[in-house]
């Protein structure tokens, strides 16, 4: 276990040894240390092409690695599929928003609730009353995480036809929804204008605070990062550079040179 995550009073909920992933003759990341403690926000930054996202894909079983180990949970991550990773306690948003276009705000969420329902197809059939009471409880917490967020008012409107704003709320609610240990947040506040990310800011510290989670943070936004984050860590070329509390990242030499051009506070 890191010293790091060892600090965040908890123990370990994600750590990567020496990882490495290669496609074809080109290594995307490079034998990355990197651990979530528990309760811990964590942020992941560098440039455009840096291996941020390549991380993230690799933590949910997207991609997997070529050599060095993951694990969740201090248990082997193994070969286990996306949605295993999400039963297990791993939600991801998107840079790019994937809500359910075609369906409403609440069933968006009621379709990331239903991962841990307890009535499979049969004994819904046969056992309507107790399928009919789980589906209630469902659609009870389903308004309890819409109206947290402020988005209750909105429940039956199409997700796709709310603002950009409350499209990533929705998408991080969604997450929510399975339960995570560990949320990880792919540049949430991109396409955001300053008072939608300030607002933002706000709703991660909240979230992971209310929801008592791990929260792992890929964005470029620095004025966000260095504003929510406990600890950064840097990559350029897939390689991690630089490991540190905000303000030991905004003085690193090596950060300023490959990532910020100049302290963030300055940005």
């Amino acid at each position: 276990m890191s010293a790091a995550a060892q600090n965040s009073g908890g123990g370990t909920v994600l750590e990567l040894e020496r990882v490495t992933i290669r496609f074809g003759g080109l290594t995307a990341v490079s034998e990355v240390d990197l651990a979530v403690g528990e309760g811990e926000l964590v942020g992941l930054i560098g440039p455009n092409g840096a291996g941020k996202t390549t991380v993230f894909n690799l933590v949910t079983g997207v991609y997997q690695p070529t050599e060095g180990r993951i694990s969740f949970d201090r248990k082997p991550h193994g070969r286990l599929r996306p949605h295993d990773l999400t039963r297990r306690g791993i939600a991801r948003t998107f840079q790019n928003i994937r809500l359910f276009g075609s369906m409403s705000v609440f069933d968006n969420v009621r379709v990331a609730m239903q991962l841990h329902r307890r009535f499979g197809f049969g004994e819904a059939l046969w056992r309507g009353r107790l399928a009919a009471k789980a589906e209630g409880d469902v659609a009870g917490r389903v308004m309890e995480l819409l109206e947290i967020f402020n988005l209750g008012r909105v429940r039956d409107e199409l997700a796709t036809s709310l603002p950009y704003g409350d499209q990533r709320r929705l998408e991080i609610v969604r997450a929510l929804a399975t339960r995570p240990r560990l949320l990880l947040l792919d540049e949430p506040a991109a396409g955001m204008n300053p008072t939608e990310k300030a607002a933002l800011a706000q709703l991660i510290v909240e979230v992971q605070q209310r929801f008592g989670i791990s929260v792992l943070l890929v964005e470029h936004d620095m004025r966000l990062v260095m504003s929510v984050c406990q600890r950064i860590a840097v990559l350029e070329y897939g390689r991690k550079i630089a490991e540190g509390t905000p303000q030991q990242i905004q003085k690193n030499p090596q950060v300023i040179a490959a990532y910020l051009g100049k302290e963030a506070s300055d940005a």
